[in-house]
């Protein structure tokens, strides 16, 4: 399929095609982020960071196993979160105990997955590491994943979803850049929107950091009805979608 296609081009060094996959997913990311507001980074900052995961794992997706790009890419865009997060200390470390626990589990992840050549059970993960199976789903809740190891993916369900445990994200040169120019992008958008359009993308998507309000909510908010606000919406991102600043971000704004 076309995701595949562009993962063998990106492979081959096409930055086009990365372009383009990355483009595609944004709009996961966006709404990845929304669950950590709150923990120190404005929700801007959390979608440049996850933004930048998403990059990396575009970069790493192998075409030719038999998995979505975007269930192999969660771990990435989730890693880069909890980097930035950490930097800000105003999220909590886990203690050495716990974090050489995780670092155990994803060692264990990679050389069954080798041995195997697929990805492991959590019950496979669980013996491996001398674990109990409650013991590896509390971990992997601890480290942000909300998916079991066992959880079937792939056309045919024959592949089970397990995270690469990896400890560190660092952002590349070019990740940077690319990051600089994403918050270039969203401030050149937003220029572009009348007073009231801001108002109503920034109350109904949290770009401000507060929770994302209802249609009704935001009516209630600037004295308009439902229905005018939703107008208001669907003019202002039809204004975003064709706007010339947004090449990067047309995946969030589908």
């Amino acid at each position: 399929d076309e995701e595949k296609e562009l993962g063998r081009r990106i492979q081959q060094g096409d930055q086009e095609a990365l372009q383009r996959l990355v483009e595609a997913n944004l709009r996961f990311v966006v709404s990845y982020s929304k669950r950590y507001r709150g923990l120190g980074l404005a929700f801007l900052d959390l979608i440049h960071e996850g933004s930048l995961g998403l990059i990396e794992a575009a970069k790493r997706f192998d075409p030719e196993r038999n998995v979505k790009f975007i269930s192999y890419a969660v771990w990435w865009v989730r890693q880069a979160i909890f980097h930035a997060l950490s930097e800000h200390h105003r999220v909590f470390r886990l203690p050495q105990k716990l974090s050489g626990q995780i670092s155990k589990m994803g060692n264990a992840r990679d050389k069954l997955a080798a041995e195997l050549e697929r990805q492991p059970t959590t019950e496979e993960l669980a013996k491996k590491t001398e674990m109990s199976e409650e013991e590896v789903e509390k971990l992997l809740k601890v480290a942000g994943d909300d998916v079991s190891l066992s959880t079937a993916v792939g056309e045919d369900g024959s592949l089970e979803l397990g995270d690469t445990l990896e400890q560190e994200t660092i952002p590349s040169v070019e990740l940077q850049l690319m990051r600089s120019s994403f918050e270039e992008q969203i401030q050149n958008l937003v220029a572009e929107l009348d007073e009231k359009e801001r108002d109503v993308l920034r109350m109904r998507f949290g770009l401000d950091g507060d929770e994302p309000k209802t249609l009704q909510e935001i009516g209630e908010a600037l004295g308009l009805s439902r229905e005018r606000i939703r107008q208001i919406e669907s003019k202002a991102k039809e204004k975003l979608r064709r706007s010339r600043h947004a090449q990067g971000l047309r995946g969030a704004l589908n």
